[in-house]
């Protein structure tokens, strides 16, 4: 059986299978850790922006000896939805790094307006195993590490109001 990945691993310590890598955020840290536990025992190895239990911000790639999932890379991310809000919650910021550097998105959890409609891949539906979607997902897609292809989002200049 898999485990979670720890938050601050760093790649020395590991080598992740990078296509039954999955990077896992959401509303709540609470439906994150059943997501995360679900795909585990499904034998996806699981990655996280930030510790349970602590702020989403700051997340692993600002936290000196923490890793960030984009440096060793996945095949999908998973967003979890606790609940139906309409703009991104603190815990899914991983998102928006995650779809920028290409991957594809599943949607799981509470529908309403999700906000990350436009650029999901799929959206789990009710009859739906979230294991069996994010495999048939990861099945057509690997991520390439930002590191590998010289474009870590860290080093952008900052945005100018």
């Amino acid at each position: 059986m898999a485990t979670p990945a720890g938050p601050d691993s760093t790649p020395s310590a590991r080598v992740p299978d990078v296509a039954r890598s999955v990077l896992v955020v959401g509303t709540d840290d609470w439906a994150v850790e059943q997501t995360a536990a679900q795909l585990a025992e499904a034998g996806h190895e699981v990655l996280t922006c930030h510790p349970p239990g602590q702020p989403a911000f700051p997340c692993n790639a600002m936290v000196e000896g923490r890793t960030c999932p984009l440096d060793v890379g996945f095949a999908v991310a998973v967003t979890v939805r606790a609940r139906p809000v309409d703009t991104p919650a603190p815990g899914e910021m991983g998102v928006i790094c995650a779809v920028r550097a290409g991957a594809p998105l599943v949607i799981a959890g509470m529908g309403g307006r999700n906000p990350f409609q436009p650029w999901a891949a799929r959206s789990v539906g009710p009859d739906d195993s979230l294991p069996t979607v994010v495999a048939e997902v990861a099945a057509g897609h690997v991520v390439v590490p930002a590191v590998a292809i010289g474009a870590d989002v860290r080093d952008s200049e900052p945005v100018q109001a």
